[in-house]
């Protein structure tokens, strides 16, 4: 490989690690937003249910949260041996994972040739 083709295909693989970030970034402030607005819907309004961030490093979308998001969206709990039907507000599994979809649809059908274009000249 000479040097011209090896700027080339480093200059793609600099593109493409743009678009996906950009994606996830994207897609992290969508699923902030979803989440917050479910929140608000069902009664989450105090500052202890925002303790949440999401950070993108790299390739990867990080989303923190207190486990306590997590336990609010399970429908029943297990009590020795029987299990307890409770109320649960869909504020982590159904929107997580309804992105996820978005996150994988975009990444494998949006790089298209304008995207990577206009990631080139992003660069200069």
């Amino acid at each position: 490989m000479n040097l011209r083709q090896h700027r080339n295909q480093t200059s793609a693989d600099i593109a493409q690690g743009k678009f996906v970030s950009r994606v996830l970034k994207e897609e992290g402030a969508d699923i902030n937003i979803a989440i917050n607005n479910t929140m608000a819907s069902a009664g989450f309004s105090s500052s202890f249910w925002q303790d949440k961030v999401f950070s993108v490093s790299g390739n990867s979308l990080e989303y923190r949260h207190t486990p306590i998001h997590r336990f609010v969206d399970i429908k029943t709990r297990k009590v020795g041996n029987t299990s307890i039907r409770k109320k649960r507000y869909p504020i982590h599994n159904k929107i997580i994972y309804g992105h996820l979809n978005n996150i994988a649809r975009e990444l494998m059908y949006g790089y298209t040739e304008s995207v990577i274009d206009q990631m080139l000249n992003l660069e200069k």
